[in-house]
């Protein structure tokens, strides 16, 4: 990965947020302070802070990621698995130059809405799009 990005955002709950992206989601710990902990997130960076008087937690309308179609298929059926609620339900489709993609969104333990894309092509490949 080239170009790694930093995502920071304050939970209500840091051991539920990390029970979640660690134990559920499979991703990696990083440094933990007891305050603020950081998520390896699919080779990403999310740095999720413990919410405090003076730091509220705020929902982020969406981030996600672009997996390799076996990913996630993985990943839906470990939702289904858990009864955990989809926001946007599995989907995929044939796109005009038949190639195949899919996305379905989930929400974290603190509302903060994740987005699993696949393509069949490289995402560089299309235009931009707007969803």
């Amino acid at each position: 990965m080239n170009n790694p990005f930093h995502l920071s955002f304050v939970v209500p709950n840091l051991r539920l947020a990390e029970e979640f992206y660690v134990n559920f989601l499979g991703c990696k710990k990083g440094r933990d302070t007891g305050k603020w902990i950081d998520i390896i997130f699919f080779g990403h960076q999310l740095t999720l802070h413990q919410e405090t008087e003076k730091m509220k937690a705020q929902s982020i309308d969406h981030f996600g990621v672009i997996l390799e179609k076996t990913e996630w298929l993985s990943i839906v059926k470990k939702i289904e698995n858990k009864s955990i609620a989809f926001v946007l339900p599995p989907n995929e489709k044939i796109n005009n130059d038949n190639s195949e993609s899919g996305k379905f969104i989930i929400n974290d333990p603190a509302s903060n809405r994740l987005e699993f894309k696949f393509y069949q092509k490289s995402p560089a490949e299309y235009e931009l799009e707007v969803d």
